[in-house]
């Protein structure tokens, strides 16, 4: 699974408040649930890794063979930039997963699309895809920020 870990210092600004277990999970799920919709957009629509590069794109050759209709669905996209979607199932699987009570993390629940992931991961020609970008991690301190401007008042 692909894990991605969030430097909440944010959080020393509570020391000394009380932080319900129902407000722990509500923020959890703020953050979870908010770079899921991000990252989803960055990979699967843009075609950017956690540096913010291009994906890179598909080969004629490869390019050609997306085109024709298969028994998976298949698409006729004609731009050669690699977005990791053909039939739609690894975007459609890729899912806030539950880790325990209190830890959530985005992946997959499809074993297959969790090591296709990691496979494309370790490709050095992609580098670092679903990694939060430096943006993104602003992104979860400010949700944090709010959540403690607005619910801890």
């Amino acid at each position: 699974m692909i894990t991605t870990n969030v430097d909440v210092s944010a959080f020393e600004e509570l020391r000394g408040k009380v932080l319900s277990a129902a407000n722990v999970d509500s923020l959890l799920r703020e953050i979870a649930t908010t770079m899921l919709s991000v990252t989803r957009t960055r990979i699967h629509e843009f075609g950017e890794n956690a540096d913010g590069r291009s994906l890179g794109n598909y080969s004629p050759r490869y390019l050609e063979l997306r085109r024709k209709p298969t028994s998976e669905g298949g698409n006729n996209d004609s731009d050669p930039k690699v977005r990791f979607f053909f039939t739609g199932q690894m975007q459609n699987d890729y899912k806030v997963v539950p880790l325990s009570r209190t830890e959530y993390a985005l992946g997959f629940s499809n074993s297959k699309n969790a090591d296709k992931a990691d496979w494309l991961e370790q490709n050095p020609k992609f580098g670092k895809v679903w990694a939060l970008t430096q943006e993104e991690l602003q992104n979860v301190r400010d949700i944090i920020k709010e959540f403690i401007a607005t619910k801890l008042k």
